[in-house]
């Protein structure tokens, strides 16, 4: 029996120039890209501050994350993450088109874009879930607790299914009358934004002389703009007046003694966090200007759908919001391991829909397109 020649083996001077020109001459590899966009715009988030990196990568070292779960988020924060664009590069495919919904599939569509029934409820459910866990931080260990004037983060159902009351100074899901003007009707109040929690805190000393300790986005009265602070000092805690709703809830503080924060929760795309900062404020924007208080403030609160948490869009509005630095820090890891798993429960779903998808229109003789 003939035995086959071993094989050549080539002397490389190092493992750098010398490697890439062989792989390259043999395999056409040597030249590849080797430093993608995605890996690119996650060091740039860190480097400039905009994102926790130690939170942000706990996943990785966290037991409360699956490795399954860790492999996902390593695909999409990579952009690996199968979908109907990797099917038409490998030539499995011949249309991008989700084969869910009749829009453009890519990893951020399938964590957040797709408009199947049931991806839309998970997607909705992922939001109140990081909701009510921010409402029981703020309500229970922030210094800000007792001035909810409203809530829209779910139904009562669901909230008692995590041990959750609603405050007694939370009248409805709707922002309160009473900081409308009084000729607002009701059917344009019915209408308008509504923020995930408005809270309304007694005015603060230095507001009366028109400057603020909030940072955020904020309404003067009278001044008809809605402009950013750049104060960074955490917001003041609430006062015995507002601390004991019994003395003085929200509700019996006068118009022009009252300050207003509007805070509205967005997951978005990791390494692009401004489109959903912008839509917020766009959002709530008429709303800012109709309120009546000695100021509007809106807080918006960002949570990157791959687990990104950010300074400037998390951990700061905790801050502001009455969670000091070591709480703020745990809601934030506990947001972040929510979203990773919820994430690689929204790709487990996509999967198995598609599967069932592909088995309907293969049985129905309509022909399919391989996808995930």
């Amino acid at each position: 029996m003939a035995h086959s020649p071993p094989p050549k083996l080539w002397y490389l001077p190092n493992h750098r120039g010398a490697l890439q020109a062989h792989m390259h001459l043999l395999h056409k590899l040597g030249n590849a890209k080797t430093e993608a966009n995605d890996h690119a715009y996650y060091q740039t988030l860190i480097k400039d501050g905009t994102a926790n990196g130690a939170t942000s990568n706990a996943y990785l070292t966290s037991s409360n994350v699956p490795f399954k779960t860790k492999c996902i988020i390593m695909k999409y924060r990579t952009g690996t993450l199968y979908n109907q664009k990797h099917a038409v590069l490998f030539k499995l495919s011949t249309s991008q088109t989700c084969p869910l919904c009749p829009y453009v599939d890519s990893a951020l569509h399938i964590l957040s874009g797709c408009q199947h029934t049931q991806i839309r409820n998970m997607i909705t459910e992922r939001h109140n879930l990081a909701c009510r866990m921010i409402f029981k931080a703020i309500s229970k260990t922030g210094s800000l607790g007792s001035c909810i004037a409203s809530i829209n983060i779910g139904s009562n159902e669901r909230m008692t299914m995590q041990n959750l009351q609603i405050p007694e100074t939370a009248e409805s899901i709707i922002v309160p009358k009473w900081l409308f003007p009084p000729r607002f009707s009701d059917k344009d109040r019915f209408t308008c934004s509504r923020p995930d929690f408005v809270l309304v805190t007694p005015i603060a000393a230095k507001t009366q002389k028109q400057q603020t300790d909030v940072g955020g986005w904020v309404l003067r009265s009278g001044r008809g703009q809605l402009r950013e602070t750049g104060s960074n000092s955490a917001a003041p805690p609430a006062t015995s007046t507002a601390t004991n709703p019994r003395q003085h809830r929200p509700k019996d503080l006068n118009r022009n003694r009252h300050d207003i924060y509007l805070v509205e929760i967005k997951y978005c795309e990791d390494t692009r966090p401004q489109n959903q900062l912008n839509a917020a404020k766009e959002q709530h924007k008429d709303l800012c200007n109709i309120l009546q208080g000695a100021s509007v403030t809106l807080h918006v609160i960002l949570l990157g759908v791959g687990g990104t948490i950010y300074n400037t869009h998390t951990l700061k509005p905790f801050n502001k919001l009455g969670l000091d630095s070591q709480r703020g820090k745990k809601l934030a890891s506990k947001l972040h391991v929510h979203s990773v798993n919820f994430a690689a429960k929204l790709v487990h779903t996509r999967r198995a829909l598609s599967s069932t998808t592909y088995y309907y229109q293969f049985s129905s003789g309509a022909g399919f397109r391989p996808s995930l």
